[in-house]
């Protein structure tokens, strides 16, 4: 009686798990179909996006306005151009001087790469981006 029961018990998981992954074989087909009819339509979307009525030639009616943007990241550049950078740079070349005395020449490397970075960051800024940055409220 035990033995028939364990038997049919082994043939309904066999069963189960031959259904299950028909089901998975199944579903992942679908679940392909169904990406791939979502990446078309969002492409179709994404083809007219120039062609709107508003003001840049979107569907949305409102224009972007970056003031906010542009002064925030202004504040940061001079934060970084000032005092602060000098700071980030004196700092991370005397942590790479001591921790390439204790060894840990890694680190000592990433360090030296921060204070060289911070060091160049005025030329680079000013030569990317200009140097006629408004901070936020001025």
């Amino acid at each position: 009686m035990f033995r028939a029961f364990n038997r049919m018990r082994e043939i309904i998981c066999c069963i189960s798990r031959l259904f299950y992954l028909r089901l998975l074989q199944s579903a992942n087909k679908v679940l392909v179909a169904a990406g791939m009819l979502v990446l078309a339509a969002g492409m179709i979307s994404l083809s007219v996006a120039g062609d709107g009525p508003g003001p840049l030639g979107s569907w949305s009616e409102a224009g972007f306005d970056d003031e906010l943007i542009r002064s925030s990241v202004g504040n940061l550049f001079r934060l970084l151009e000032g005092a602060f950078g000098a700071l980030i740079m004196v700092v991370a070349g005397l942590m790479a001087i001591v921790a390439a005395a204790m060894g840990g020449y890694r680190a000592a490397l990433g360090m030296l790469i921060v204070a060289v970075g911070a060091f160049i960051l005025r030329s680079l800024v000013s030569l990317f981006f200009g140097t006629d940055f408004e901070g936020y409220g001025e």
